[in-house]
C-alpha cells in the first residue's frame, strides 16, 4: 500500500491574550452574515448567541446548533469553526485568560467541565445583552459586566452539556415564559420576541400554547394576579401601586381581575394575608 506524506495544516491562530484588559475582553458582533475559518485562540472563549441562529463546528468535525438561551465554551487551543444559519445574528464572545477562567471555576466549585455547548440563564443573557449595547455606545463598563459574565459562565460549566437543539419549541417557550416573568410590568411584546428568535409570531404562540396549555398573553394575566395577590397579603402597598408593579395602570382594573378569577376583592385578600387565616 503506497502512503502518501501530505499533511494537514495546522488551524489559523487568533491571538487575544496580549490585549487582555483585565484578564477578559470582549468582541460584539451584528454582522449580518457571520463566518469563521477553522482556528484556535490563545485563550479561552465564551460564545454567547443574543439573536439568530449557529453552525459551530470542533476540530473532529462534530457541528452542533447554537441559538439564543445556550452558550458554548471553547478552551485555549481548541480548534473550532462558526457560521451563521439565519439571514442576521447578533452574539457576544468573551476571551478570557486561562488563569482567570481556572479561578472563576474553582471559585463556582466546579472541576474539569467539559468543553462544548450548555444552557444558558437569564443572568448570563442580561449581562451578554447589556455588554452588547455597552459596546455599541462606546461605554467603559465592559470591565464589570466581563468579570460577572465570566462568573455566571463558570457556575453553569457546573452542568451538563447540552445536546439538544436550541431551536426546539421547548427551548423557545421556556424562554418566553422567563422573559415575561423578568418583570411582569412590562406589556408583552410578541413580535419582538418572534423575531429575534427568526419565527413568526403565530409559531411562537403555538409552541408557548403546547408547552404550558395557554397563550403567552394569558400566561401574564395568571402569573400578573398571582403576583398581585401575593403582594397584597404581604405588603401594605396600597392597590394601585401593585396594580402598577404587575403591569396595570388601574387599581380599579385589579379589582375587577382579582373578582372576576377568584371572586374576591383586593380588600378580603388583604385581610386574609394580615390575620393570617388564608385559604
Amino acid at each position: 500500500m503506497h502512503l502518501t506524506n501530505t499533511r494537514i495544516p495546522a488551524p489559523r491562530q487568533s491571538l487575544f491574550v496580549e490585549r487582555l484588559s483585565h484578564h477578559a475582553t470582549m468582541v460584539a458582533n451584528a454582522r449580518e452574515r457571520y463566518a469563521t475559518d477553522t482556528h484556535v485562540h490563545d485563550c479561552d472563549m465564551l460564545f454567547v448567541p443574543l439573536a439568530g441562529r449557529f453552525s459551530v463546528s470542533d476540530a473532529q468535525g462534530g457541528a452542533q446548533t447554537l441559538g439564543p438561551g445556550h452558550f458554548l465554551w471553547f478552551a485555549a487551543g481548541s480548534a473550532h469553526s462558526t457560521t451563521t444559519l439565519t439571514a442576521g445574528q447578533t452574539h457576544v464572545a468573551v476571551y478570557v485568560d486561562p488563569g482567570l477562567w481556572a479561578t472563576a471555576l474553582q471559585a463556582q466549585g466546579v472541576s474539569a467541565p467539559l468543553q462544548g455547548m450548555r444552557a444558558g440563564s437569564t443572568a448570563l443573557r442580561a449581562l451578554s445583552q447589556r455588554m452588547f449595547e455597552s459596546a455599541k455606545a462606546g461605554t467603559a463598563e465592559n470591565y464589570a459586566l466581563c468579570g460577572a459574565l465570566v462568573m455566571e459562565a463558570a457556575r453553569l460549566g457546573g452542568n451538563p452539556l447540552s445536546d439538544g437543539d436550541p431551536t426546539s419549541a421547548l427551548l423557545v417557550a421556556e424562554l418566553l415564559a422567563e422573559a415575561i416573568e423578568a418583570d411582569l410590568s412590562q406589556p408583552l411584546s410578541l413580535e419582538a420576541f418572534a423575531q429575534q428568535h427568526r419565527l413568526s409570531r403565530r409559531q411562537v404562540e403555538r409552541v408557548f400554547r403546547a408547552k404550558h396549555g395557554v397563550s403567552p398573553l394569558a400566561y401574564l394575566q395568571r402569573r400578573r394576579l398571582e403576583r398581585a395577590e401575593y403582594l397584597l397579603r404581604n405588603t401594605c402597598d396600597s392597590v394601585l401601586s401593585i396594580a402598577l408593579q404587575v403591569g396595570w395602570e388601574s387599581g380599579s382594573y385589579l379589582s375587577r381581575m382579582l373578582e372576576k378569577t377568584w371572586a374576591k376583592t383586593a380588600t378580603q385578600i388583604r385581610a386574609s394575608g394580615l390575620d393570617g387565616s388564608g385559604d
